[in-house]
């Protein structure tokens, strides 16, 4: 069944962070798409899923497109490069894991292989959506050089090569959506000054339910919607505002893993700290702490501040920047 308007992507797309979770994909009412059809009295096809990469849309998100779509938003790719692995390494400290392989991996994913997914899904698109506008979005830079988080070890030095990651991913989107004859929204301007821990925040931190964590909250999902609406302009046919439904499609959990806090007290982590010369005892029983009030969502600031000494003395003794 087709609609006005097809959501496709992944967990920025879905709502994640933002609001209550619809069923295993989220497809949380606050999402940009759930904002972009109410403002243009459009029906919307909520396709986009948590977890989701360009083989998933291609596979389980495109049977709302035909002749008569109008609109589709596509926000994927993230997933694709291995973001999420990314985070999870940059979260641990130095003991569990060396994060610049990982980043390192990311940005090969992100030239050599995401370039053609692109490009094969976004033809896909417009052949079977031929009368539709394309909108391909891009994502935010998470940080603003500050790790507020009590359970979490981001660097400096990995944020801010997350931040140029982001970028390059933007530049590569926009290059695809330009290829197919989309329009991409760029949000990298939209979000400065609203990172993680900035002052208002856009963009989770540590969150409860965890997957919600480093996606855009309530307001960065508004953000995206008037992003989306700004490049589509004043002109753009649209229905009488307000008057739109909402239908998920397929519900089909994405590929891609989702991130998760460090587990001090875990194996990895144990031997880690035996490598590197920790007091394992300690270790286990920060990370029993940590695990405790992580679960409970109430944060123990002397466990925190104790496992961050741990993890600059690793870090200064492995001689890996901060």
């Amino acid at each position: 069944m087709t609609a006005p308007y097809a959501a496709l992507g992944d967990s920025f797309a879905a709502g994640v962070g933002g609001g209550g979770q619809r069923d295993v994909c989220w497809r949380s009412d606050d999402g940009y798409p759930v904002l972009v059809g109410r403002t243009l009295g459009l029906d919307v096809a909520y396709e986009a899923c948590l977890a989701a990469i360009v083989p998933d849309v291609e596979r389980f998100q495109l049977q709302s497109l035909g002749e008569s779509t109008r609109l589709v938003t596509v926000t994927i790719g993230g997933n694709d490069i291995g973001f999420v692995p990314v985070l999870i390494a940059c979260a641990e400290p130095a003991w569990m894991r060396d994060s610049d392989p990982v980043i390192d991996t990311a940005l090969h994913r992100l030239r050599t292989e995401l370039p053609a997914r692109l490009d094969r899904l976004l033809g896909v698109i417009v052949r079977r959506a031929p009368a539709a506008r394309v909108v391909v979005t891009g994502y935010p830079r998470l940080f603003n050089g500050i790790d507020c988080n009590l359970a979490t070890f981001f660097t400096g030095h990995e944020m801010s090569r997350m931040n140029v990651a982001a970028d390059e991913l933007a530049a590569t989107i926009s290059a695809a959506a330009a290829r197919a004859g989309a329009l991409f929204v760029d949000v990298l301007d939209d979000f400065a000054g609203h990172a993680v821990c900035d002052d208002p925040e856009w963009l989770n931190g540590v969150n409860l339910p965890i997957e919600g964590s480093f996606h855009p909250n309530t307001l960065g999902h508004g953000a995206y919607a008037l992003a989306v609406l700004r490049v589509l302009g004043p002109r753009f046919p649209a229905g009488a505002q307000g008057d739109s439904r909402v239908r998920p499609g397929l519900c089909v959990a994405g590929s891609a893993p989702t991130f998760r806090l460090p587990d001090i007290a875990g194996p990895r982590s144990l031997a880690g700290a035996v490598a590197c010369g920790l007091d394992v005892t300690e270790v286990v029983e920060l990370g029993t702490r940590l695990r405790t009030t992580a679960a409970t969502g109430l944060p123990d600031p002397d466990v925190s501040r104790r496992l961050h000494e741990l993890d600059a003395q690793v870090r200064a003794r492995l001689g890996r920047p901060s």
